[in-house]
């Protein structure tokens, strides 16, 4: 591996691979490069978070990385007044930071659900829903019992899934991972011939859309559904860099 490589070259691969110009009109503040540290010459490690947390900016600077590749970055909106707490954090860490936010829920063939289906071991199938101009759903056929599926997703999860089942089929899934319990994606699910949606967090709303139109329903966690696809990024850019990489681990859905 390069012991040092440019930060410039790798946020033009990474907004190449991502469509960062476009995320960037579409969802100003959550895509592309959104702070440079002056600290560092260059990049030898790159760390992947699906959070910009407090444990992740930590996390990033005892791995001795210089930049921090995340799928939620800090919003001034949502963080309040620990937004700029995290901003002090990243500029004395030295770190980099660059977010790909709904660019990575949509990416086609290695986004967000893409990421999810292939860590459960289901072929992908056909795109549906819509955000952005992208399409963040994946229908994946399955081959086994219902209970069965659970446990594996789980399993392969690392957590406790919570699971409903109305249909009276279990044929086919519709991945939307993180916060995708919106009616109309599960709707959008529907349509494209799935019994089942699967997703990481939703509300009464997501619960009872699911009994009523007879629709078999699994939430994983917000932070468990997304964090293979932020994995997935840092392993192709960690080859195409010739560069290590590192994910940080944190754990917000059970605090």
């Amino acid at each position: 591996m390069h012991a040092l490589a440019s930060l410039d070259e790798i946020v033009a691969w990474l907004d190449a691979e991502l469509d960062i110009a476009r995320y960037m009109a579409l969802e100003p503040g959550s895509n592309g490069l959104l702070y440079r540290s002056v600290a560092q010459p260059g990049v030898s490690k790159v760390a992947v978070a699906v959070n910009t947390s407090f444990q992740t900016i930590v996390g990033a600077a005892r791995a001795g990385a210089q930049l921090l590749v995340v799928h939620h970055t800090t919003w001034p909106a949502i963080d309040l007044h620990l937004h700029d707490e995290k901003r002090s954090m990243l500029e004395q860490a030295g770190l980099s930071l660059y977010g790909a936010h709904h660019s990575l829920d949509t990416a086609p063939g290695f986004g967000n659900a893409y990421a999810l289906a292939a860590v459960l071991g289901l072929a992908p199938g056909a795109p549906f829903g819509e955000l952005n101009g992208g399409r963040p759903g994946l229908a994946c056929d399955v081959g086994e019992p219902f209970a069965e599926f659970v446990q594996r997703v789980s399993s392969a999860l690392g957590t406790q899934v919570e699971a409903h089942q109305h249909a009276k089929t279990f044929r086919r899934v519709g991945i939307v991972p993180g916060a995708g319990g919106m009616t109309s994606s599960m709707d959008a699910a529907l349509k494209a011939g799935c019994d089942t949606f699967l997703t990481g967090e939703g509300s009464m709303y997501t619960r009872m859309f699911a009994k009523e139109a007879g629709m078999n329903l699994l939430f994983g966690t917000h932070h468990a559904t997304e964090a293979p696809g932020i994995r997935a990024l840092g392993a192709r850019l960690g080859d195409h860099a010739r560069i290590e990489w590192e994910f940080i681990d944190e754990s917000p859905d059970v605090f």
